[in-house]
């Protein structure tokens, strides 16, 4: 199927270039960091510092006042201390054509799909792994065809088919089977003071021990309100034909945020995110609780200070990270202080557990 897409995308390229060239708008531009990195582990000492860099290629095409056609390519280059320089540091990063219209877009190839309110503990991170630390907002694409339809009273509706993605993706334990596509779909809906949303996934999966393919299916509730303060829920079932390592997993993550009338405005975030596994719906037999809390001030218009942590009820981890963020017209600089526990929690990815600080440069142009 990737091979497919390439071959579908090239040839749509080929056809706008060769048609009417001058109809055609380029776009190019590219975003590249460095970091470094000094962390305390183990009663050591560890320095760590890498670059990488994504250029992105886009061709549009105005077919009408509101028909586009586009095209978006883009690579990510990556290369750090501990690795050397090879073609296996470079990766393609986005592959997509997209045709918008006035109420819907279209969309194939390696592209993004996201969705749903949550931003720190995401019970709906289905097919992408963002980590809310990462300025740089870098995740993973999904090979797929993806459709969305929007309503005159602001509904919208998704629908989505996904295939050639052999590697776990979002909260996945299992890959999905080979050569096995996956279907899905989103409504969303307006509600009094905010918007509701269902959404669906199904797919065929591979329990790489038994290499038994089994059916996984997941439905998901969720919503958000802006009143006096913001409220967002997102909840999870997620079925299992086999017990892999359990047949029922039940997530639901619960948020609140609100912007303090303090200096230039002091804007805080919490979320609770409560997992149940088991065999059984409702039945729970491995329980986990995480909560997360975000304080962000802005010092002035080139400024900002946040302060991140995350916390396990059961294993009794806590993530602490403190960021100062300064951003210029194309150049962002980044500064944390940080402490990790040994284990990973949740999508943040803790390199290791310790105490440091990284410094990043961010250049877009």
């Amino acid at each position: 199927m990737k091979n497919v897409l390439y071959r579908f995308q090239v040839f749509v390229l080929l056809i706008i270039i060769t048609t009417r060239v001058s109809a055609v708008e380029l776009d190019m531009r590219g975003q590249f960091s460095t970091q470094l990195t000094r962390r305390y582990s183990d009663d050591e000492w560890l320095f760590n510092a890498g670059m990488q860099y994504i250029p992105q290629l886009r061709l549009s095409r105005t077919i009408s006042s509101v028909n586009i056609f586009d095209l978006d390519l883009s690579y990510h280059g990556f290369v750090h201390t501990d690795q050397e320089v090879s073609w296996d540091n470079l990766k393609l990063y986005r592959f997509n054509a997209r045709y918008a219209t006035e109420q819907s877009e279209t969309q194939i190839g390696l592209q993004k799909i996201n969705f749903g309110p949550a931003q720190l503990l995401r019970s709906l991170m289905w097919f992408d792994r963002l980590d809310p630390r990462d300025p740089m907002k870098i995740t993973e694409g999904v090979y797929g065809l993806r459709y969305r339809y929007n309503f005159l009273n602001n509904a919208n509706i998704w629908l989505w088919g996904l295939y050639g993605n052999d590697e776990t993706k979002g909260y996945e334990v299992n890959p999905t089977a080979a050569k096995k596509p996956e279907f899905g779909g989103r409504f969303q809906a307006p509600v009094p003071m905010g918007e509701m949303a269902v959404t669906l996934h199904s797919r065929q999966a591979e329990n790489t021990e038994s290499d038994r393919i089994f059916r996984e299916n997941r439905i998901a509730l969720d919503g958000r309100w802006d009143v006096f303060i913001g409220a967002w829920f997102e909840a999870v079932v997620q079925h299992k034909d086999i017990a892999s390592p359990y047949n029922y997993t039940q997530m639901l993550t619960l948020g609140l945020d609100y912007t303090f009338g303090i200096g230039n405005g002091l804007y805080v975030l919490g979320e609770q995110m409560i997992n149940h596994l088991g065999n059984e719906f409702m039945n729970s037999e491995q329980d986990a609780q995480l909560s997360a809390l975000i304080f962000s001030y802005p010092l002035g218009m080139f400024d900002n200070l946040s302060l991140m942590g995350f916390y396990s009820w059961e294993t009794d981890d806590f993530i602490q990270y403190a960021s100062w963020q300064r951003s210029y017209d194309n150049i962002v600089v980044n500064l944390a202080l940080f402490h990790f526990p040994e284990t990973q929690l949740s999508t943040i990815n803790t390199v290791g557990g310790g105490y440091g600080a990284q410094l990043m440069l961010i250049y877009n142009h």
